[in-house]
């Protein structure tokens, strides 16, 4: 039976909406948002076959056909989003009900729709309350069919992203979408009909598939996706890798092929050197097919190692000198290693036993021939292993054939046009993949290598010295080292310039989005390339050249496949998502590695057979990350599954708090990582290079106007640089071992007085949180005004000690609070005047309280103002305190004026009012006044003037009454049936006003605390407005500054000055602030709010 009670209500949204996301549907609108809402319609037959399915099955239009609507709708929002908790709103019968749905792929339709039928039951028991939490969700069903009439108009100041409703003509159903064109585009909403349509089709034909197998996509979708993988092309699939070095060789033998500090190798002395190397291999032994590691330093023996032994017929394993002694044995024992090429640098140093080391500077090379082997080498033999972490916690070798460099090679040289002329600064590990095509790509167009040693790699001031000498034309790398190297330059202010550079190639990481545009200052010749891969499928799969920067893009799009490779972004079913959703990044194509060495259950895993195109290799590579088309069909990376945490209840991708922190001028390199205290809770720290100084408030604000609290870190660590692995990418483990600074960190520390458990006690019960820690922030773990009330009363009763919220607001931790109980520094005496930021060199603001009573709602608005700004709150002393009561306006503005007076006697004075406390303000501005005190600035948010209008007696304005009645009306109407999810939100309180009055009928001893101050906060709001409704608003001298919010909810006759025109007699400055009356005060409209604030402030002190 229907549920009327609040305290049942709240526990049913607590359990059945924690941790809800909105359903994150594919937007692809890249224009600004308008200020105002607008509609359009999407109309769609649903299938014929569907209908007469449905009909043979003798269903009518009844609550069942109606649940298989719904029903498509709710897996349609699943598969247009990433999400598995789908909330939205069903509108029946008037109401309008909040549905949580969760869905997997896995799931069958059968399963799906018993969900559904038992979440319908849980939301139809709340029909007569549930209209108060309807802004929770951004799509609507309307399960009452549609007259076919309406078109929709009623919906253009909608504040729903997507609704959907259905009728019946000619014996044919209808759908329409109604669609937020701010939200989302005509062809988004078209496809999403076409997949609504499909899984109609699937539900009603009786196949109990699994739903996230079912196909959707339609016809136009589907030949995109062909399009955007149409990529074949011819390559010389029969050579290998040092044919093509040898065919170079025949066209420009003289070319330097090397360079090394000032000594050289021309292509020719190269070749023989390597020719010689592969016939000593042979004679060692050595069998096609086979392993050799090479273990060299950065000289001209780490190309000669692997040319000699892909010559040979053999496969190269890269091995770090470097490495510890048991990574180093573990990869020559895995990859069944006899044969080490390595140099007198590091030979004294191997004593790993049963292998043979050949030692390049003493091996006997001149005893053998030096031209060209003849040995029959298959381009599709392994060409390499190059070993990459691995989750076991020993790395794994990734196998690569020759004929896939090949096409990597190729395509690269082709695409950028490289040549003889171009040489490329070498300055990456050979154990990491961009290796490859550095050598044996820039040596198969008769181009040079200018090898950087370490040092050289280190220092950027060697590294600037080299782009010159050598006049570099081509750099690869990850995105890390550029940018040191860029930053490097921009702080040193060196007048640095070099024109030969022409290609950049960055991959591997996340591509700072200004970097492109930072490093044309320097090199403005080079054209910056974002690529985009795995080791797993031959370096680089796909591109995008960085041309012109949106200010919008949080991250470089990944782009498109390169040739004769391909790209999926698929759900765990392997279904290929709809444009605009994130899925899963799968590579397929001629790239695609042979698998990992001795490792059959992850090469099992990780690739498997391509369903969508069996050319080119027929196997495709899940590389763990996660991606979306954008509406032009590039690629947008979103990051790794792995970089996924789950902070409060939500799902958190670290990459996009980390891109949005790039995106501010003050940061240079930023990283996200997720730990853990020692009570097992999770929290965010931010790692930071700046960008200049070091601004942690302001970093916070940039990401509290973008992304949601849970999404903004709790710590905060300024670097002088990122640790870096051997590959050149952030080294994350090493920031994740760095010991945070003891200063920082607020570890969970238990209860030890009395006074701290009894607290401990108290605020777990409140908060219902479980193991509050003495140091934990109570404003910050979920408390507010309400909250601590009940903590002040509870720990009066049980310690007969009186606090204030006030005390609790200065000293908002168990520990703060406990020591100013032990130190009496607390006042047991309730004031009005709330020092919410007591500090500062300028002249105080003082706010007067809105209808809710209380000012710490201030708090937010303080810390969003000049540093230097104070500001004091005003609010009642105490509610039903016997010392509070008062009769009219003029005595609140009285008893406010006392405290403020004493805080600041001589002025200058900045008042301000929100809402009810706009009144309160021009009050106190008069007394001032005729005290002959100096009012600077009067400020009123979002108070409506016209109310006091209608407080005189009512034969005076009976007929304005009746006149405005019409407009009010329509305007009710509109709000009611067009705005209904900020409109029910945002009169809120109508609803729990009815519950209270009830509550009004029981007595005292019967309620609950939390009922009895709700109660007591409603008699002093009464007390309150019954004295505003004796004052009488007349003509005020004082400039006013209106702060006025744009979106309004409550009628007004004059909805751009609220009426205070003709009440401001000395001039009236209007400042439009975001929000409505309500979330002004609240994140992120608060952000813009403080600014516009504070620059209207420092004008007033002018």
């Amino acid at each position: 039976m229907p549920i009327k009670n609040l305290n049942e209500f709240i526990p049913f949204v607590a359990d059945e909406w924690a941790g809800m996301l909105q359903v994150n549907l594919p937007h692809d609108i890249n224009t600004a948002p308008t200020s105002d809402s607008n509609y359009e319609i999407i109309e769609f037959p649903i299938d014929l076959i569907s209908v007469q399915q449905f009909k043979q099955q003798n269903f009518e239009i009844s609550v069942a056909f109606k649940q298989i609507l719904l029903l498509a709708f709710q897996i349609m929002l699943f598969r247009n989003s990433d999400q598995y908790d789908i909330g939205f709103g069903i509108y029946v019968d008037g109401s309008i009900l909040p549905l949580h749905v969760h869905l997997e792929g896995e799931m069958v339709l059968n399963d799906a729709h018993v969900a559904l039928e038992e979440n319908l039951q849980k939301s139809f028991n709340f029909r007569d309350i549930s209209g108060s939490i309807v802004g929770l969700v951004n799509c609507l069903f309307l399960f009452d069919q549609l007259n076919e009439s309406f078109d929709g108009t009623r919906f253009n100041d909608f504040k729903f992203d997507l609704v959907f409703g259905f009728f019946e003509k000619d014996g044919n159903f209808f759908g329409r979408f109604f669609y937020e064109t701010n939200s989302l585009s005509r062809h988004v909403v078209t496809s999403m009909a076409g997949h609504y349509l499909k899984i109609t089709n699937s539900i009603v034909a009786g196949d109990n598939v699994k739903i996230g197998a079912i196909p959707i996509l339609s016809e136009e979708e589907s030949n995109a996706l062909l399009k955007f993988n149409d990529t074949v092309e011819f390559y010389p699939q029969e050579k290998t890798i040092h044919q093509l070095f040898e065919e170079q060789v025949f066209k420009t033998p003289d070319n330097i092929a090397l360079y090394l500090y000032d000594f050289t190798l021309t292509y020719s002395e190269l070749n023989k050197i390597a020719n010689r190397l592969a016939r000593l291999l042979i004679k060692k032994g050595l069998q096609i097919g086979e392993n050799v590691a090479i273990m060299t330093g950065r000289n001209f023996n780490m190309i000669i190692g692997m040319y000699g032994i892909l010559k040979a017929g053999g496969t190269y394993i890269p091995v770090d000198p470097d490495y510890p002694l048991d990574r180093q044995n573990y990869i020559l024992s895995n990859s069944a290693i006899s044969l080490v090429i390595t140099d007198q640098d590091y030979a004294d140093d191997l004593n790993i036993s049963g292998i043979e080391y050949l030692n390049l500077n003493s091996l006997p090379l001149d005893d053998f021939q030096d031209d060209n082997l003849l040995i029959p080498v298959k381009s599709t033999q392994l060409a390499y292993c190059i070993y990459t972490s691995g989750s076991t916690g020993r790395p794994k070798a990734v196998m690569i054939e020759h004929h896939s460099v090949v096409n990597l090679v190729l395509w690269v040289n082709n695409t950028f046009n490289v040549c003889t002329e171009d040489r490329l600064l070498f300055i990456t590990s050979m154990c990491f993949d961009l290796s490859v095509y550095d050598i044996f790509g820039m040596l198969a167009t008769g181009g040079a290598l200018v090898i950087a040693n370490q040092h050289q790699i280190n220092n950027f001031n060697e590294l600037q010295l080299m782009f010159k000498k050598y006049k570099i034309t081509f750099w690869d790398s990850v995105p890390s080292t550029l940018d040191y190297l860029i930053r490097e330059l921009e702080v040193g202010s060196l007048d640095f310039s070099q024109n030969n550079l022409r290609i950049v190639l960055l991959s591997g990481d996340w591509i700072p989005v200004q970097l492109s545009e930072r490093v044309k200052v320097y090199f403005p010749n080079a054209r910056v390339i974002s690529l985009g891969g795995a080791t797993e499928a031959t370096v680089w799969s796909n591109f995008y050249p960085v041309e012109t920067i949106d200010k919008s893009w949080k991250s470089i799009p990944y782009g498109t496949p390169i040739t004769n490779n391909f790209f999926y972004i698929l759900n765990e079913q392997l279904q290929p998502v709809p444009r605009g959703v994130t899925g899963h990044l799968f590579i397929g194509g001629v790239g695609v590695a042979k698998g990992y060495v001795n490792n059959p259950e992850g090469t099992n895993k990780a690739f498997i057979s391509d369903p969508f195109n069996q050319r080119c290799g027929g196997v495709m590579y899940r590389t763990g990350d996660q991606g979306r088309f954008l509406p032009n069909m590039n690629m947008e990376f979103i990051g790794r599954v792995d970089n996924q945490v789950k902070i409060r209840g939500y799902r958190v991708e670290l990459g996009e708090i980390e891109s949005t922190l790039a995106q501010n001028s003050t940061v240079s390199q930023a990283v996200v990582l997720v730990k853990t205290d020692s009570d097992s809770k999770k929290y965010l720290v931010g790692y930071i290079v700046p960008n200049g100084a070091f601004d942690k408030d302001s970093l916070i604000n940039h990401l509290k106007a973008k992304l949601p609290d849970y999404m903004v870190p709790l710590i905060w660590i300024e670097v002088e640089k990122l640790p870096l692995n051997i590959n050149g990418k952030i080294d994350r483990n090493a920031l994740n071992a760095m010991t945070l600074p003891e200063s920082i960190l607020e570890p969970y520390q238990e209860a030890e007085t009395l006074d701290e458990k009894i607290m401990t006690e108290i605020w777990q019960q409140v908060l219902s949180i479980d193991n509050i820690g003495i140091n934990d922030n109570f404003y910050e773990i979920g408390g507010h005004s309400l909250m601590a009330l009940q903590i002040v009363s509870r720990f009066e009763t049980a310690t007969g000690k009186r606090l204030t919220p006030v005390t609790l607001f200065r000293n908002p931790t168990i520990a703060l609070l406990s020591m100013a109980v032990k130190n009496k520094t607390y006042d047991s005496k309730w004031k009005s005047l709330i020092p919410i930021k007591a500090t500062g060199n300028k002249n105080p603001l003082y706010i007067v309280h809105g209808n809710g009573l209380y000012a710490v709602g201030f708090s937010e608005l303080a810390k969003n103002v000049d540093v230097e700004q104070p500001v004091f709150g005003l609010q009642p002393k105490e509610v039903n305190d016997a010392d509070n009561k008062i009769k009219t306006l003029a005595d609140i503005a009285k008893l406010y004026l006392a405290e403020v007076l004493e805080n600041n006697p001589t002025g200058p004075y900045l008042l301000a009012g929100y809402s009810f406390g706009g009144f309160v303000a021009v009050e106190m501005e008069r007394q001032l006044t005729a005290m002959g005190k100096d009012v600077k600035m009067l400020a009123i948010f979002d108070t409506n003037a016209e109310n006091s209008i209608y407080n005189k007696p009512i034969k005076s304005i009976l007929w304005r009454k009746i006149f405005r009645q019409f407009p009010k009306i329509l305007w009710g109407a509109k709000s009611m049936v067009l705005e209904n999810v900020p409109f029910f939100k945002f009169h809120y309180h109508y609803y729990i006003k009815a519950i209270r009055k009830q509550l009004g009928k029981v007595a005292p001893t019967e309620l609950t605390e939390t009922e009895n101050l709700h109660r007591q906060i409603l008699e002093e709001n009464l007390n309150y407005y019954e004295a505003w409704r004796s004052y009488v608003l007349d003509p005020v001298t004082t400039k006013i500054h209106l702060f006025k919010a744009k979106r309004q909810y409550n009628y007004a006759d004059d909805f751009k000055y609220l009426g205070w025109k003709k009440i401001a007699k000395g001039g009236l400055e209007l400042y439009d602030v975001p929000g409505d009356h309500n979330s002004i005060l609240q994140n992120p409209n608060v952000l813009e709010f403080g600014r516009i604030l504070q620059s209207a402030i420092d004008k007033c002190a002018e």
